[in-house]
């Protein structure tokens, strides 16, 4: 697939389909899963976008280091944040304890599921000494800036037609209609 095609149809068409229903539907934990796993993905896209091999970005034992190319990607306002220490309380928690690790807040507004209001705060998560917080609408948005930087930069390398996921994919068979 084309990485122009895979933005396009997979993160705009597949992903931000499923954030927005999370959110429509006011699931916050599947709504910051979603953006965690997404996250994970776009992130190894920005490694590829950096030069690396797509079979070592999506090779095993990646997702840490694919995570942590996301929140650099996602600019000055995360720069501040430890992407593992985030990795490891936020998304190690929420996938394989249902629970965040620390203490915390998960925000969310079902009347804004494109994530186009302004909350007045920098980014979307926030590790405190003593908890964290999460306004999924935010990070939504800001998920969607990072994207936006990675299509700029796709497009000033003159990536668009670069081949991606030789390896990956999925077939969805909807059943019973």
């Amino acid at each position: 697939m084309k990485l122009e095609t895979f933005f396009s149809d997979v993160v705009k068409g597949e992903m931000y389909r499923d954030i927005k229903m999370c959110i429509e539907n006011n699931s916050p934990v599947m709504a910051v899963i979603a953006i965690f796993a997404y996250g994970e993905m776009v992130g190894g896209i920005g490694r590829i976008l950096e030069g690396e091999d797509e079979r070592i970005v999506f090779g095993s034992g990646q997702s840490n280091k694919n995570f942590a190319s996301f929140i650099k990607w996602a600019g000055k306002p995360y720069r501040d944040l430890d992407p593992r220490e985030t990795y490891r309380i936020i998304r190690g928690g929420l996938f394989h304890r249902y629970f965040i690790r620390n203490p915390a807040v998960i925000e969310i507004n079902p009347e804004d599921p494109s994530a186009i209001m302004e909350y007045g705060m920098k980014r979307g998560i926030w590790l405190e000494r003593d908890r964290v917080v999460i306004n999924v609408n935010q990070l939504f948005k800001d998920m969607k800036k990072t994207v936006n930087r990675m299509k700029i930069k796709m497009k000033k390398e003159n990536m668009g037609n670069f081949e991606i996921a030789q390896n990956l994919g999925m077939e969805f068979l909807i059943i019973g209609r």
